[in-house]
């Protein structure tokens, strides 16, 4: 290795802030497929090269057309589009539905624990969670309800799983609540995004009476960020307390699902 002082060098914590592409990924990049080469510091601390953060948005590039991860590296060879299906379904993807039709618990989650390793969590957001979700979603689906079921809830643990490991090394700044009374994976996939975003979280869900105390809790912990997740209509009540509370914090409001448009936030 050369002179590591020869060219401007990144640490795997700029290059995710950079490119919006997670430590854990980057590195399954390398060891798994043999993408990335970054340099190494004498303690053994990756370091990337301009030419590396070009590399990955080129990866990025690639995953946006449809390509599955296992499939990239050839593409960056030759840059060959010719035989290339446009938005092809995921390789995983249809590996995690097999699994749900399956009602295979223990396979789904092996498989979505998988996904968000080798994956950034754009390409789990546009890509792998529709095209779970319009399979699951068919009219024709007989098992539409068990299988929702399956799925939703071992994301969820999935979800949790990846923010606890976060929280562990990330001052939580963003409290996450609900006032929904049928939970889904839905404000778990939020603390996972504002997690990827560099932020812990707190998650609150199903709350169903007056935010008291809400005010003093935000001050004690320095919130910085409230996220409302929901996606039915906000009570009179509800839409009062949430206000006072940011008027009493000066913490900055986020209205995420239906309630954004619902409410006009």
């Amino acid at each position: 290795m050369g002179d590591l002082t020869d060219t401007t060098l990144f640490a795997i914590s700029e290059v995710s802030e950079i490119t919006g592409v997670n430590s854990v990924t980057l590195r399954a990049w390398q060891r798994r497929y043999g993408l990335l080469v970054p340099q190494r510091t004498p303690k053994g601390h990756r370091l990337y090269t301009e030419a590396d953060i070009e590399k990955i948005q080129l990866i990025l590039d690639w995953l946006a057309k449809g390509v599955s991860i296992g499939k990239v590296k050839p593409l960056l060879i030759c840059g060959d589009t010719q035989t290339l299906e446009p938005q092809q379904t995921l390789d995983i993807a249809v590996d995690i539905i097999a699994a749900i039709q399956a009602l295979n618990g223990f396979k789904l989650e092996r498989l979505i624990n998988e996904a968000l390793k080798i994956y950034p969590y754009k390409v789990i957001q546009q890509r792998l969670l529709p095209e779970v979700n319009a399979v699951i979603d068919h009219p024709d689906n007989p098992l539409i309800a068990v299988q929702k079921s399956l799925w939703s809830s071992v994301l969820m643990l999935c979800f949790i799983s990846v923010i606890s490991k976060i929280n562990n090394e990330k001052k939580r700044t963003c409290l996450l609540i609900s006032f929904d009374k049928n939970q889904n994976y839905n404000i778990w996939q939020q603390g996972l995004e504002w997690c990827y975003k560099g932020d812990g979280v707190t998650i609150m869900t199903g709350l169903s009476g007056r935010l008291t105390g809400m005010p003093a809790y935000i001050r004690e912990r320095s919130i910085v960020n409230l996220i409302i997740v929901g996606e039915s209509k906000l009570s009179r009540r509800q839409l009062t307390d949430i206000e006072r509370v940011q008027q009493e914090t000066g913490v900055t409001l986020h209205f995420v699902g239906s309630i954004k448009t619902i409410h006009g936030q």
